[in-house]
């Protein structure tokens, strides 16, 4: 269990240089200033949705989760302490848990700060939110942001420098917020002999669509919100359910990282 070790120390790190706190004021400023701005200006605050004043976790979550993590082996390879980390009682595989976790619990922290902060806001001019669905809708930022964080080491521990780490955590931030979308068109396109595809769409295309972390994250906030917490809309295929989004976050914040120390384990430093 070394991994807990690099883990803790990641979070103490992050605490001793203000890290830690600089991103704490950061989510609850990007969390809290909107909420009292959307309800400061509506005279009956409680016809306000609580979740549209929180919907920027969709973007910064995953942003910051990349931008904590892109650096978190490949920039201690550059560097050249990893050598000396791993001279020590530690093996590849502590350094790239200990990593993942230790990122992951920076971006929770900052997340649960932040989304407390809007609910204090939004209840103290007279809103109203379910209990339950903001501990589901917090828990799922989380998960979000796991997912983020995880796959941020993974690039990290996949390549060497630092650069490189930078330039694949921008492309899948990019590709995941704006560009998922286009994955499965341009599949039917090449399926379709290059040329452009007609008739109604395949559900391959659809399940395709639900493997996006943000796409997954929509969804089970939308069964959250459209099914009250029943995550199963009646008639609904399999991939436009809540349990089945999450089931995709959760491989998100596994899965890269793993992959990541697949290829980390093998090379030379």
């Amino acid at each position: 269990m070394n991994w807990r070790v690099l883990a803790k120390k990641d979070v103490l790190d992050a605490y001793r240089k203000w890290t830690l706190g600089t991103l704490v004021v950061f989510f609850v400023l990007f969390f809290g200033v909107p909420t009292y701005l959307r309800v400061s200006n509506v005279p009956e605050s409680a016809n306000v949705s609580f979740f549209g004043s929180v919907a920027i976790a969709v973007f910064l979550v995953p942003l910051v989760g990349l931008m904590i993590s892109h650096d978190a082996v490949a920039g201690e390879r550059e560097l050249g302490s990893l050598k000396l980390l791993l001279g020590l009682p530690y093996t590849r595989r502590d350094v790239v848990m200990g990593a993942a976790v230790g990122r992951a619990i920076l971006v929770w922290v900052a997340t649960l700060a932040g989304v407390l902060a809007a609910a204090i806001v939004f209840l103290a001019f007279g809103g109203s939110v379910s209990p339950v669905d903001l501990v589901v809708f917090l828990a799922l930022a989380l998960l979000l942001g796991a997912a983020y964080t995880g796959t941020g080491v993974g690039i990290s521990a996949a390549v060497r420098t630092k650069n490189r780490a930078l330039v694949g955590s921008v492309a899948f931030f990019l590709l995941t917020l704006a560009g998922w979308a286009a994955i499965p068109n341009l599949l039917r396109y090449v399926l379709n002999g290059f040329s452009t595809p007609r008739g109604p769409r395949p559900e391959w295309a659809a399940l395709l669509d639900g493997l996006g972390p943000v796409n997954a994250y929509q969804t089970a906030t939308n069964a959250l919100l459209e099914t009250g917490g029943t995550w199963t809309p009646p008639g609904d295929a399999l991939y436009d359910t809540g349990w089945f989004a999450l089931f995709v976050l959760v491989c998100w914040a596994v899965v890269p990282a793993a992959l990541g120390y697949r290829r980390f384990r093998t090379v030379d430093l």
